[in-house]
């Protein structure tokens, strides 16, 4: 028999363990050094990026035309129920009614948290600070250079933003990321997870806004061709369901039949669409591009603009990989079709406005998609460096323009204060402009009314067919004729009986000396008028 404790080893042989692990040796300054050249560059890019949202947070309310009609709109929707405010009283909320379901999802979920009008802000702001994110996403699918993404900043505050089309902004830095999936599915092979990926972004790029979507329709089928048709088939799946949820709002929704009326050149009788004349579409061509500020410091920053990514065209580089140069050869045709429709598309029709005035930006941000990488390290260093500074001058010029503006607001929110909450309240603005905007900044001020005191408005986009809220049939003002709000010398006291307050900026007009009207609040800039019982 074997010994008591035979077959164990010796405990001599057995090493000490030990009470703690030993330290690891201190990391090398040279590892820190390096990880922070890599981490460098990034939080360069991200300062950029980040820079053009500053003019949205300096100030209380932006100089953006449409803003107060958003902003009234996700109020409206997130705090419905309120008692208090009496949305109930005289609308109702049909969100299926948009297109644009996506960026009031968003809103109206961030709106039950935070106040409605920071949740637009917060929206807005990751709309202008991931679109060059998503550029430069695009760039990588093609092996081009990330770093040109940088030359879409300066293109962020734009006549558009500032119109506040909202939506159509927020859509762009979808349609660049689903078009980059797309690329990444040719050059880097078919997955399910980037298909139901792609899938997503089409779908929710489309309920945002149908005009960047319809250029990253374009865009996928000419990256997807191929000459086997089952493997262009396979390509197109994650495309299906956005292309259904298209087909539905066109059948079923208002907004949706008028937008396919203006495709088919109003064959339905809803009205003639309006062309503009070549000559004067090419005039306004930069108008609809950065000339949002008055005089022309934002002309020069585009012609600098312009200068500098027709440099980069002309120095770019063929892209050393055959597929991803092919594709970025066949992705020339995106832009080339957005600068042609903005020529053959009508400018307006029935209540859509603008139509043809979409393209030109859009034509502009598809351009860089499509730049070749710049070879010679102090050359490309040369063309980051203007790039970076235009970005940094264009939201200086903006940002000045925004204080300026909000100073220029006045007394707006003591006006609103003297207005009980839950009121009906029609605004005649008779003083639409800024001195540092362009366009009609203030034309759709009384809908802070409604999105700060609640109650019902006029003039709202509550009686437009893409609204997500519109006024009741049994509880609506009497229908206005178009553009009431622009011409508030035309109004009566007889067409205000529905009423029980009016706001207004400059003026007032007749109705300070109708029979019964009371001055409730009276500033440099506001007024607030009680109408009679």
């Amino acid at each position: 028999m074997p010994r008591a404790g035979a077959g164990r080893v010796p405990s001599a042989a057995v090493a000490p363990r030990p009470e703690s692990d030993p330290p690891k040796p201190p990391a090398s300054a040279g590892g820190f050094v390096a990880r922070a050249k890599d981490a460098l560059p990034e939080l360069l890019f991200a300062l950029v990026a980040l820079s053009a949202c500053v003019p949205l947070w300096l100030v209380t309310r932006p100089p953006l035309q449409d803003l107060p009609q958003h902003v009234a709109a996700v109020q409206v929707m997130a705090h419905f129920g309120d008692e208090s405010l009496r949305y109930a009283e005289s609308l109702e909320v049909e969100l299926w009614r948009t297109q644009y379901l996506a960026f009031y999802l968003v809103c109206i979920a961030l709106a039950w948290i935070v106040p409605a009008l920071t949740a637009v802000k917060l929206v807005l702001t990751a709309s202008l600070v991931a679109t060059p994110y998503a550029l430069r996403s695009v760039l990588r699918s093609l092996k081009s250079d990330p770093w040109l993404a940088l030359l879409v900043v300066p293109l962020l505050w734009n006549a558009h933003l500032i119109l506040g089309f909202l939506n159509f902004v927020a859509a762009i830095p979808l349609a660049l990321f689903a078009l980059s999936l797309a690329i990444r599915i040719r050059t880097e092979g078919f997955t399910r997870k980037r298909a139901a990926i792609l899938g997503v972004l089409a779908l929710v790029c489309f309920y945002t806004h149908v005009v960047p979507f319809g250029l990253l329709l374009l865009g996928g089928f000419v990256v997807g061709l191929e000459k086997d048709i089952k493997a262009m088939a396979r390509y197109a799946i994650p495309f299906a369901p956005a292309l259904v949820a298209t087909l539905v709002w066109m059948v079923t929704s208002p907004a949706g039949q008028s937008t396919l009326s203006a495709a088919s050149l109003g064959e339905d009788g809803r009205g003639e669409p309006v062309y503009a004349p070549f000559s004067r579409s090419l005039a306004e061509l930069p108008s609809w591009m950065l000339d949002v500020l008055p005089g022309d410091a934002d002309d020069v920053l585009f012609v600098l603009w312009a200068a500098l990514a027709g440099g980069v065209l002309l120095w770019g580089q063929p892209i050393r990989h055959a597929l991803a140069q092919s594709l970025r050869t066949r992705l020339v045709v995106v832009p080339l079709a957005a600068f042609v429709a903005y020529f053959v598309t009508p400018v307006s029709y029935d209540w859509i406005w603008p139509i043809n005035a979409r393209f030109p930006l859009l034509a502009a941000i598809f351009a860089l998609v499509v730049l070749r990488p710049i070879d010679g390290r102090w050359l490309r260093g040369a063309v980051l460096v203007c790039a970076t500074l235009l970005a940094f001058v264009s939201v200086d010029l903006v940002t000045e323009a925004a204080l300026g503006f909000e100073e220029e607001t006045g007394e707006l929110d003591e006006a609103l204060e003297a207005i009980p909450e839950g009121s009906r309240v029609a605004g005649l603005i008779y003083d639409r402009q800024s001195a540092h905007v362009r366009f009609a900044p203030y034309i759709h001020a009384v809908a802070w009314a409604q999105a700060d005191r609640g109650g019902a408005v006029m003039f709202t986009f509550a009686d437009f067919p893409q609204s997500p809220i519109r006024f009741r049939e049994d509880e609506r003002p009497p229908p206005v004729p178009p553009r009431w709000e622009w011409e508030p010398q035309r109004v009566v006291p007889a067409q205000l009986e529905w009423y029980e307050y009016v706001l207004a900026r400059g003026g007032p007009g007749r109705i300070a000396r109708a029979p019964g009207v009371e001055p409730v609040f009276r500033g440099p800039h506001w007024s607030v008028w009680k109408l009679p019982d």
